[in-house]
């Protein structure tokens, strides 16, 4: 299992970030901090031991060309390493929402293949939202990622797992929404945790 850190909505009211962080940090499970980094960062400052996954923004969809997707890549990927106090990321994924642009995809690409030689991203991975047939667009030509993270929905599940075992490609299966197909004994769940029981149930 790997945990992935909700900060409360208002409507939740007052949620104990800290014991949730301290909870999630005691797992040694791998955590998403992508909602709030510098929340979570805060309280997972010195952890290097933990294994940490980020999500790229969305305004990589409105980069005008390669130079600037690579340097939106390169700014959210400072401002990641700040929040958390480290000089590695373990996981970043790019999100994956529409079909990109050529452009954009080598952009994004070539600055975390820059940042891998650097030390400071260690495995690429796609993140998968939305329709699949964007996900597999932007995977089509480029097989830089590791790990492949999507939901549990059929149309999702089945094409891409499909394509990830060809490419003997990780795959990180997001769960905990209604619909989602249950977690077999081969796979590796990404599941939401709002309060420190989440994680002691998990854990």
């Amino acid at each position: 299992m790997w945990l992935s850190l909700f900060a409360p909505g208002r409507a939740e009211g007052t949620v104990d970030t800290e014991a949730l962080a301290l909870e999630a940090k005691n797992s040694g499970l791998p955590l998403d901090v992508s909602r709030a980094t510098a929340l979570w960062g805060g309280w997972l400052r010195g952890c290097e031991a933990l294994t940490l996954m980020q999500i790229s923004g969305s305004d990589i969809e409105d980069a005008v060309d390669s130079k600037h997707a690579s340097d939106l890549t390169q700014a959210h990927l400072i401002q990641t390493l700040s929040a958390i106090g480290r000089e590695w990321i373990d996981f970043y994924f790019l999100r994956s929402r529409r079909a990109l642009e050529e452009f954009q995809l080598s952009g994004v690409l070539e600055a975390l293949e820059a940042a891998r030689q650097e030390g400071h991203v260690r495995f690429f991975g796609l993140h998968c939202e939305g329709r699949a047939a964007a996900s597999i667009a932007n995977w089509q030509l480029h097989d830089a990622f590791e790990v492949v993270c999507i939901d549990g929905d059929s149309e999702q599940h089945e094409e891409l797992a499909r394509i990830a075992a060809g490419r003997r490609v990780g795959v990180l299966k997001r769960v905990g929404k209604p619909g989602a197909a249950p977690i077999e004994d081969n796979q590796i769940a990404l599941a939401p945790v709002r309060v420190a029981e989440d994680v002691r149930r998990i854990a």
